[in-house]
This record gives structure tokens, sequence and C-alpha cells, in this order.
């Protein structure tokens, strides 16, 4: 095989972060995790010489990144979600959606046979603040309970309707970076209105409206009951949001609710994925739920 790699630079995470969801979940040990700040391109293992400019780029990416590497590319697992992917593009989907925060591959080097490559992503903003969904402690259970699940059930991902809804997902994370936050909360919506169009369809319960639908798929989920009250009103309002974006190019929203609808939509369709691969407990949940309210 010569000297073939597949090398991803990961954006905004930590080295341990990712060793311990290694550790915990063996799900991707094909996997060499080294620290950013010790990476050398030009002594990396097969180090190709390219244009100057791509090369100083790569180096100036890895000091921010998590470099991840595999030497035997042919024996690492596809991914399950996205076409054209090793499974490591799940373990950072994942992570993005338990913790409601995007994770992007800045470069992906690809040397297989004769083929060298290099992939750009994108280099996300930076936010702070908690909006973890799934404990930090839980973080490799949970990737490594939904990558066997998924993998053991591929019909349901279709069936769920989690596919195409978490591509639509992915994207209001990535517009995050790109775009004002309206389009960010459409594409949210979006989301989860796949996510109620198959359960409609599925349950045969002809719901025309698409609201009510989303109400209805929230409700037969279980969110419902005094922890949260507030959903039906913010339910109305990001539907406001979405015909704003889709229809009547304007809103009416001030920028202080949309603000607040932004990261309650952001955190509860994390939420709703989420359980949909693993439950959490009704201890956590209720968190969830006061802090969603308390935007």
């Amino acid at each position: 095989m010569g000297e073939d790699f597949v090398r991803c630079y990961i954006g905004d995470v930590h080295l341990s972060m990712l060793e311990t969801i290694q550790q915990e979940s063996g799900i991707f040990n094909e996997w060499e995790l080294m620290p950013g700040s010790d990476f050398d391109y030009k002594e990396s293992y097969g180090y190709k010489e390219v244009f100057e400019k791509e090369e100083m780029l790569l180096d100036a990416i890895a000091k921010r990144s998590v470099i991840a590497e595999t030497r035997q590319p042919e024996n690492v697992k596809k991914s399950i979600l996205w076409n054209k992917a090793l499974n490591i593009a799940d373990v950072i989907t994942l992570l993005s959606l338990a913790r409601a925060r995007y994770y992007s591959t800045l470069a992906i080097e690809r040397s297989l046979g004769d083929r060298f490559s290099i992939s750009w992503g994108l280099i996300p903003r930076e936010d702070a603040g908690n909006r973890d969904i799934v404990t930090i402690a839980n973080l490799g259970r949970f990737i490594s309970e939904a990558l066997a699940f998924i993998e053991v059930n591929p019909k349901w991902l279709e069936e769920s309707g989690f596919k195409p809804s978490i591509y639509w997902y992915t994207q209001a994370q990535v517009s995050r970076s790109t775009a004002p936050s309206i389009l960010e909360m459409g594409l949210y919506w979006v989301s989860l209105e796949t996510l109620a169009k198959t359960h409609n369809d599925n349950n045969g319960l002809g719901i025309g409206n698409k609201k009510e639908r989303v109400k209805c798929f929230v409700s037969d989920r279980g969110y419902t009951g005094s922890n949260w009250y507030f959903l039906d009103e913010v339910i109305d309002d990001w539907y406001i949001v979405r015909n704003a974006l889709f229809h009547e190019g304007s809103e009416t929203l001030s920028l202080g609710v949309l603000s607040t609808r932004r990261q309650q939509l952001r955190d509860f369709t994390s939420l709703i994925f989420v359980e949909m691969l693993q439950r959490q407990d009704e201890t956590r949940v209720k968190e969830l739920a006061k802090r969603i309210s308390n935007y």
C-alpha cells in the first residue's frame, strides 16, 4: 500500500475529550490521535510536497486542531451517515449533536495509491457557553450506543426520518458560521419538520399543517407537562420565523426574541436527535427543559 493514509484536522475540540470518547466507545481505535501543537507537517507520515501555500495553510490549521490519522484507511469502517467518508465523520456528527455545537474537520488529507488530495473544511465561529445535551461523563457511552444502534438498524435511519433530517441539522450548525441566525433557525426548523412529516406519515395521522405536525410529533415524543409548559408558544414563534424566512422575506420578531428562540430551537432540536438515539434520564431532561425555558 506504500504510504496510504487519511489525516483529519479536527478543530475546536480538546484532545483529552476525543481520547476519552475513543477509549470509552472503542469505536474508532483505527485512528491515532495527536495534538496539533506537536505536529510538524513536513516531518509527518507520508508527507507530500504540494504547493507552498497549501503547506503553510495545513501547518497553520494543525496548530488549532487535533490530528486524527489512519495509515490503513482500507481497514477503517465507512461512515454510516455520510457518503464517501470514514467512520470518524459519524463520531464528529454525533459529538456535534451531543454538545449542540458544530465540530468541523478543518482539512482532510487523503493519500490513496497514486492519488493525493486535500479537502478544506469550515473554520467555525467560537461560541462560549454551555449547551451540552449529553453530559460530558456520558459522551463516550452515548457515541458508542448511538453508532452501534445505527449500524445494526440501517433501515431505521430512513424509516424514522433521521436521514435526511440530520443533513438539515448539520447545515443549520454550519450556517451559524456563515449566515445570520434566521437562516440557522430556518434550517433547524426544517429538520424538525422533516422528522414530524415522517412521524405523521408512518402513523397515518393526516395532519396537513406543518406547525401542527411538529406540535403533534413533539407531544408524541413525550415533551409535555409542566416541564415543557413553554413549548407551545415557542413553537408558534419558530413557525413565524420559518415563514418569514422562506416566504415573506421579512422578520416581525424583535432581535431579543429572535436570539432567545434561536438558542431554544438549537438545544431542543439537538435534544430530539439525541433522544432518538439514547434516552436521557428524567433528571437530565428536566435540567435541559429548565435551561431551554430560561434562555
